[in-house]
């Protein structure tokens, strides 16, 4: 018997209903909706996990980037940035030291010396410094100041040099110190005190800098010695530091 075309659509749709309402029926192993929002909750397991270590790694980063370790020489607190190092040749330098025949040598040694001095001598300003392992502050100008250390170490070790240039120019200013009281004699005790100052000083800063290069035969003497001319020192750049001195400064002042 044939069935007519109503009948087949009928039949169609008995069969389509049929097929739909048997994959609502399945057993609870294979739902798909059951399996889809398994792999959903996977997927953003997932999606999440890589969120937060992303997140953990840019929070690492930009915490490194706001508290450097010190480094060796730096400051403490990286309230000074670092600066690059370079090798720089040691050259015997004139320039550095004076003739001991005339006072228009000291003063253009003097001189020499100050071009390496940036304006305000290398005292800067630190906000709220109680917050930061440092020393008690210098009270300047009603602000907590602090001395850039290589500048303090340039200022003593000119401090000791000149003090021998008096006494080996057997000028007043060195003789009087010994042989007079009153101003002169205080004058004297001030500037014995500031020297010893100055070598103890001065000897922790080689013993903290603790330079390694190796150093060769003077070529001066036939003797077994060195004088350190002609070798290469891994320095921090120096012009670096002035520059970004200066441009912190306190005030404008500069001097010895």
């Amino acid at each position: 018997m044939e069935r007519s075309f109503k009948d087949e659509d009928s039949a169609r749709a008995s069969s389509e209903f049929l097929i739909e309402h048997q994959s609502r029926t399945r057993s609870p192993s294979q739902k798909p909706w059951s399996k889809l929002k398994a792999a959903t909750v996977i997927v953003l397991f997932l999606v999440g996990s890589l969120e937060l270590i992303v997140l953990e790694t840019i929070l690492v980063r930009m915490s490194e980037k706001n508290s450097c370790p010190p480094t060796l020489l730096g400051e403490l607190n990286s309230l000074v940035p670092n600066f690059p190092i370079k090798p720089m040749l040691f050259r015997k330098d004139p320039s550095a030291t004076v003739d001991h025949d005339s006072e228009q040598s000291r003063n253009k040694t003097r001189d020499d010396w100050l071009s390496y001095m940036p304006r305000g001598n290398g005292f800067i300003a630190v906000n709220d410094s109680a917050q930061y392992k440092l020393p008690d502050p210098i009270l300047f100008q009603g602000r907590d100041t602090y001395s850039i250390a290589v500048f303090h170490q340039m200022h003593c070790l000119y401090a000791i040099m000149d003090r021998y240039n008096d006494l080996t120019s057997g000028s007043a200013e060195g003789q009087q110190g010994h042989a007079q009281h009153g101003d002169h004699d205080r004058r004297g005790s001030e500037s014995h005190r500031h020297v010893d100052h100055c070598f103890r000083y001065l000897r922790q800063s080689l013993l903290c800098c603790g330079d390694t290069a190796l150093e060769g035969q003077d070529p001066n003497t036939d003797k077994a010695a060195t004088n350190g001319v002609g070798a290469v020192h891994m320095c921090k750049d120096f012009e670096a530091i002035r520059s970004w001195a200066e441009d912190n400064r306190l005030v404008d002042h500069k001097g010895e």
